[in-house]
């Protein structure tokens, strides 16, 4: 078998799968969701300044957490890149509270061959509940891993 065709995950990186990491605090910022606004030049009246209610799109700035809530997602090859991002709300974020996230290794799989050659997919999931411990949002992300050095030898997409 090829070096290119050996998988990369182990055991390890399977067992992180569905672990919940230790919670961290985020906070939803005016001035994190006014720069938001600004970049996508969103005028809706619901999210202006002084309502108190931050565009759902904020989420973004959470970044996922790396996994979520402490946890690091595993980097199994030097590159990256967000192939994939969704969001889910049980209700609107509010300005100024304080948001517990809680994130997770939701899946990891590999494919062979296309753009980047050998690489490697990363799902992670984070939830964010607020301080009664009620759900707020959730984010999913998959994040492509590949060796620069490799792409474009895999073939086509």
């Amino acid at each position: 078998m090829a070096e290119d065709e050996q998988s990369l995950i182990t055991d390890e990186h399977r067992a992180l799968i569905g672990v919940p990491g230790e919670p961290s605090t985020v906070v939803v910022r005016e001035a994190d969701a006014k720069r938001m606004r600004d970049v996508l030049g969103d005028t809706d009246p619901r999210w202006a300044d002084g309502t108190g209610m931050a565009p759902p799109y904020v989420i973004a700035f959470f970044g996922g957490r790396g996994g979520g809530g402490g946890r690091a997602t595993p980097q199994l090859l030097p590159g990256a890149i967000l192939t994939q991002q969704e969001w889910k709300f049980s209700r609107p974020f509010k300005i100024g509270e304080e948001l517990k996230a809680v994130g997770q290794v939701f899946d990891i799989r590999e494919r062979l061959g296309g753009r980047y050659g050998h690489s490697v997919l990363v799902t992670t999931s984070t939830d964010y509940y607020d301080a009664d411990g009620q759900h707020v949002a959730a984010s999913l992300l998959t994040i492509t891993q590949f060796d620069p050095a490799r792409a474009g030898r895999g073939g086509s997409e």
